[in-house]
């Protein structure tokens, strides 16, 4: 599945695809490229692939430097790509820079940087820029993935900037994950959409997490229980995977995405299917035990007459009200005891997802099977509430 997710990420999805472009444009008129980004870049490797595929005419090499110095960096650079020419590198840093333009050390290539962990990105960058070319195949380029938090120094000229959010956007990633989500055999029919607006949340831009976590989420476990098993499998960089924070926001983007929406077309078939009752329930004045007042429903300060517009809390307090001359009957009396069930389990996930607070994995589990179980023919009230 890795292989036809990565094909599916940088050559079918269009934000990679920008991306991709973009990066061949600019090394194409012999600009070496500064990628900002959000975090790290997904499948980097199989990106340069495909990079040299749109660069027919470049050769793409890869180079892991630690720190130094931008002078220090160069004979790093020979020692891994050009070994034969570290030796009579000269020692004084500008004219390393003539030796590697003159000499055309890295002719017809783009030298792909990467720093090791914790390494200043400072002297990369200046050597980058200092790096002034005569194009790509006379000179060659440079590529070097900084953080979008990175302060840029003052540039030259035969720099481009690219920023990858710029290109790559989130719904990208959305796409992407609805794709593979539909192409897991395990995540039953109706948890796939969750389970995709779920993983490019936590996903962010980098699409590289998103089939992990598409096989580790499931409809009864929590997420933060699936992150941990990823994180103890070794899966992917413990340091992608968002912290508690972005775990819950996640989790309620993803939540208000998949169902909000849905919740308000099982109360539209709720006060359609029971549009009588409520209208007369509406017409008739309550009586509330509690307090021991009389009156007409309101909502926002204002009398209902109309089925349609009773939200569901409402419903579910017309349904304890009684009616003012009998206070043996109820206002609203739906005899069917699921049908009861079904509105007031929509009113707590409602409610929750109103005030930015996520459902239990168990709750969104069971209102996703209700939801479904509607959407079908001739199905009635969902049965998910039996006990």
């Amino acid at each position: 599945m890795i292989a036809d997710a990565i094909t599916l990420w940088w050559e079918t999805m269009a934000g990679p695809q920008i991306l991709i472009r973009r990066i061949a444009d600019a090394l194409s008129e012999g600009k070496s490229v500064l990628l900002r980004s959000s975090g790290r870049l997904p499948w980097q490797e199989q990106m340069r692939d495909i990079l040299s595929h749109q660069l027919s005419s470049a050769t793409i090499e890869h180079a892991e430097l630690s720190s130094g110095t931008p002078q220090q960096l160069i004979p790093q650079l020979l020692g891994q790509l050009r070994r034969t020419r570290a030796s009579i590198c000269p020692l004084e840093y500008r004219a390393q820079l003539t030796y590697l333009l003159d000499e055309h050390i890295f002719q017809g290539s783009v030298v792909w940087l990467h720093l090791a962990t914790g390494c200043d990105l400072r002297p990369a960058v200046h050597l980058i820029s200092d790096f002034r070319g005569k194009g790509l195949e006379r000179s060659g380029c440079f590529v070097l993935a900084v953080p979008d938090q990175f302060s840029l120094p003052r540039l030259s000229g035969s720099v481009e900037v690219i920023d990858c959010s710029e290109a790559v956007h989130f719904g990208d990633v959305r796409l992407f994950a609805s794709i593979l989500a539909d192409m897991q055999p395990g995540l039953p029919e109706e948890f796939r959409l969750y389970a995709a607006q779920l993983a490019a949340h936590l996903a962010g831009l980098n699409g590289e997490l998103v089939p992990p976590l598409l096989q580790y989420l499931r409809p009864d476990q929590e997420p933060a229980e699936s992150l941990k098993e990823i994180r103890h499998d070794i899966l992917v960089d413990p340091s992608l995977l968002p912290d508690p924070a972005r775990l819950e926001q996640s989790v309620w983007k993803a939540q208000i995405q998949t169902v909000f929406a849905d919740i308000e077309m099982a109360r539209l078939r709720i006060v359609s299917d029971w549009s009588d009752a409520i209208e007369d329930a509406l017409e008739t004045e309550y009586w509330e035990p509690q307090k021991n007042r009389t009156g007409f429903i309101e909502q926002m300060g204002e009398r209902l007459t109309e089925a349609e517009g009773v939200e569901l809390g409402t419903l579910v307090r017309m349904m304890v009200l009684r009616r003012k001359e009998d206070h043996n009957q109820y206002l609203l009396y739906i005899p069917d005891e699921q049908t009861r069930e079904w509105i007031c389990f929509l009113r707590t996930c409602r409610n929750k997802l109103a005030h930015h607070v996520p459902c239990p994995q168990a709750e969104m589990s069971q209102l996703l099977s209700g939801l479904a179980a509607q959407e079908e023919p001739c199905t009635g009230v969902p049965q998910i509430l039996q006990h």
